[in-house]
């Protein structure tokens, strides 16, 4: 009898240790402190002990107790992580509807297999290896399906929070074929057949519903990643097309320059040293654009700050452009126009929106020898607007919100790299950190 008690003990720990790890894995901390550490084991402890003597006393089932385990993860999940109520609520409610439903469709089950003992009530009414067995299997597929989901954790926190009111409606779902599932402890009910109905009825819709949002979920996420691969693409086009444009400009100057150089040789030549240094002063101003042109050493992206910083002098925006040398290859030229040519178009954007003499953009590049970073700040108007964790843009072409941004962390995810952004007042900064790929 007590290995039968330490079984369930632990069974039970691993049921409330379950809800911490989600939370641990998919939620940001708060900061780190002597009593959160601390407060952290004292909530862990005193919620395992709860719900081992609630096994011991009350049986092996409750929906009024899952209620409670709701509200108190919820409440924990408040003061120990970053998170709002609304996702607390949602991630608990899923986690322990599902917990119970698969308890009482094993319970369901083992009823089936030993009828016509009366396995679901010797299961809920006192601790055997029955319902150890039961406990054991649930939370068995419950971690296992725990264990595949961190193996997606990017992709799960980014469906999660796209699709909060599809899993809100799957939580609805469960909730209610747990509602008529657990008729199962009224004996009437087992008798006449009922039962039976809500246990074959219930765990189809479910799997349907789960199938359906799946499909549906991997329908939109791929229809959203070709427009975003579409769109990008027209982005770099563009960009490329500019460039281009702008570097045939400047072949067209070293072009002149040659022509200039000749007409200068004739005029020292004939000793004419007055027109000659006339002539120096108006070629002067197209020579020193051309010395000023090397940012980085990196090709691309000196095409793509010489083309902006026409873009900013053209909309009298200050410029400010710090760089070290960057190393050609390390970053993809197509990335970099996604990150620093999407980057620039939006500060210059922001900049846009306010008078002359305010605006201003400065750009910091820096490489070492294990990661790249780039800085772009910007001033702006002080009015910032979120849309599903991105920043809206004020184009007339609604559909190209957010479309800069996400090209942008495409290409900041491909270099397993940091995207973090902050404003205050009127200054709004970006800082990307992208780092090496080894090549296995």
């Amino acid at each position: 009898m007590i290995w039968l008690r330490a079984a369930q003990g632990i069974l039970s720990a691993a049921e409330i240790l379950g809800i911490y790890v989600i939370y641990h894995i998919y939620v940001e901390q708060k900061r780190k402190r002597i009593w959160t550490v601390i407060l952290f084991y004292i909530t862990v402890s005193l919620f395992c002990c709860l719900t081992i003597y609630q096994r011991e006393v009350a049986g092996m089932y409750s929906r009024y107790y899952m209620f409670l385990c709701i509200f108190l993860s919820v409440c924990i999940a408040k003061i120990l992580y970053k998170i709002s109520f609304i996702r607390a609520l949602l991630i608990s409610s899923l986690y322990f509807v599902l917990v119970s439903f698969l308890d009482l469709f094993y319970s369901y089950l083992g009823q089936v297999l030993f009828h016509p003992f009366n396995v679901v009530d010797a299961i809920q009414a006192k601790l055997d290896i029955t319902r150890i067995f039961v406990m054991l299997l649930s939370r068995t597929v419950l971690f296992i399906s725990l264990f595949l989901l961190t193996k997606k954790k990017k992709v799960i926190k980014r469906v999660f929070s796209k699709y909060q009111v599809i899993f809100w409606s799957f939580v609805c779902m469960v909730y209610t074929g747990l509602y008529f599932c657990e008729r199962i402890f009224y004996t009437p009910y087992r008798i006449q057949g009922m039962a039976d109905i809500y246990f074959v009825l219930f765990p189809a819709f479910i799997m349907l519903f789960f199938a359906i949002i799946v499909i549906y979920i991997m329908y939109i996420e791929k229809k959203n990643e070709i427009q975003l691969v579409n769109n990008q693409n027209e982005m770099i086009e563009k960009n490329y097309k500019e460039m281009l444009l702008l570097y045939q400009k400047r072949e067209r100057v070293f072009h002149d320059m040659k022509n200039h150089l000749s007409v200068l040789s004739l005029l020292i030549a004939e000793k004419d040293l007055e027109r000659a240094e006339s002539y120096i002063n108006k070629i002067h101003q197209p020579i020193q654009e051309l010395e000023h042109k090397k940012y980085t050493g990196n090709r691309i992206v000196d095409i793509i700050l010489a083309d902006k910083a026409e873009k900013a002098q053209t909309y009298d925006i200050l410029l400010q452009i710090k760089s070290g040398m960057l190393e050609t290859g390390r970053i993809q030229d197509i990335d970099w126009c996604s990150i620093l040519a999407n980057l620039m178009d939006n500060a210059i954007e922001a900049c846009l929106k306010l008078d002359k003499p305010e605006r201003w953009i400065k750009v910091v590049l820096n490489q070492n020898e294990c990661a790249t970073m780039i800085e772009v700040s910007n001033s702006f108007n002080g009015v910032i607007k979120e849309a599903n964790g991105l920043f809206e843009s004020s184009k007339a072409n609604k559909s190209l919100h957010g479309l800069g941004m996400k090209s942008v962390q495409s290409s900041v995810e491909k270099y397993n790299g940091i995207l973090e952004n902050s404003y205050e007042e009127n200054v709004f900064t970006i800082y990307i950190s992208l780092f090496l790929i080894k090549e296995e």
